[in-house]
């Protein structure tokens, strides 16, 4: 009686699948594929940052509303260079990704040719946040005719999103030599916008068939991103990063790739690596 149970549920499952066309049952044997590209190996000048914000009636509270990041370079004795951490700035750099189907017997684009383009595509910032022994500041601090409050100290590199987006700050009349890092504002340069890859949020995410081949290419833009300097022009990071492709299939991460998913350190180098899906 069991064994006739077993054999009639067979028997519609296969019916099921009959009445299901190639496509369809290639979707249910689909995996999700997603792909990320992070800039790493390059040092950045490491800040001790606050929030700040402006308090004349000595309440507590913020008289205009706002609050500011304001920035300073971790003091060092005389002569010697900033504090330099490893960090993953923000790069450009141009990705394609294509796919050899099952039966087929070349391979095909999936991603549009705007994603060749390295504008178009920017790695995630460096997202660190370190709590140091930080120099305290008084609290209101006297400037000029008001006070200042500041709150919250940490620790972040010069690649920061919140450092780089930081382009206010009330403070930047004071001697960057006492009180900060370029004036106090923190904000070094133009914004490279946000991390992205074809102009739309990273990761990448896509179906990936039983049976198919993957290939992924990327290669470094050969300048850093505008905002990557400060005001005088100069380079935020000393060493040209690395850039990494990683892939995840259902959400569990894959190592064992053909080719390399890591380019050199020289500037404009790339990848490129398989992933056959079983």
């Amino acid at each position: 009686m069991r064994f006739a149970a077993r054999l009639a549920g067979v028997l519609l499952l296969l019916a099921g699948l009959a009445g299901c066309d190639k496509a369809q049952i290639a979707q249910l044997q689909s995996q999700v594929a997603t792909i990320t590209i992070e800039a790493v190996g390059t040092d950045a000048e490491l800040l001790n940052v606050w929030d700040v914000f402006e308090d004349a009636d000595l309440d507590g509270v913020s008289d205009d509303g706002m609050t500011y990041l304001f920035c300073e370079a971790v003091p060092v004795p005389v002569g010697f260079p900033p504090i330099m951490v490893p960090a993953s700035p923000p790069w450009n750099h141009s990705i394609r990704v294509s796919i050899l189907r099952a039966d087929a017997t070349a391979f095909e684009d999936i991603t549009d040719p705007m994603y060749l383009t390295p504008a178009n595509n920017l790695t995630p910032y460096d997202d660190v946040v370190l709590f140091g022994n930080l120099v305290a500041k008084p609290n209101p601090f006297p400037f000029q005719t008001s006070f200042f409050r500041f709150t919250n100290p940490r620790q972040m590199t010069t690649v920061s999103r919140e450092v780089v987006l930081a382009t206010s700050n009330p403070l930047t009349s004071l001697s960057p030599a006492t009180f900060g890092y370029k004036f106090g504002l923190c904000s070094v340069a133009a914004d490279p916008g946000p991390a992205r890859l074809a102009g739309a949020p990273a990761p990448f995410v896509f179906d990936l068939g039983k049976g198919e081949t993957l290939r992924i290419e990327a290669r470094k833009a050969t300048q850093p991103p505008t905002g990557l300097a400060d005001p005088s022009g100069n380079p935020l990071t000393f060493i040209e990063p690395t850039l990494i492709g990683r892939l995840t299939i259902d959400g569990v991460p894959i190592t064992d790739v053909g080719g390399s998913a890591s380019s050199s350190a020289q500037v404009g180098d790339g990848f490129s690596f398989f992933y056959s899906s079983r």
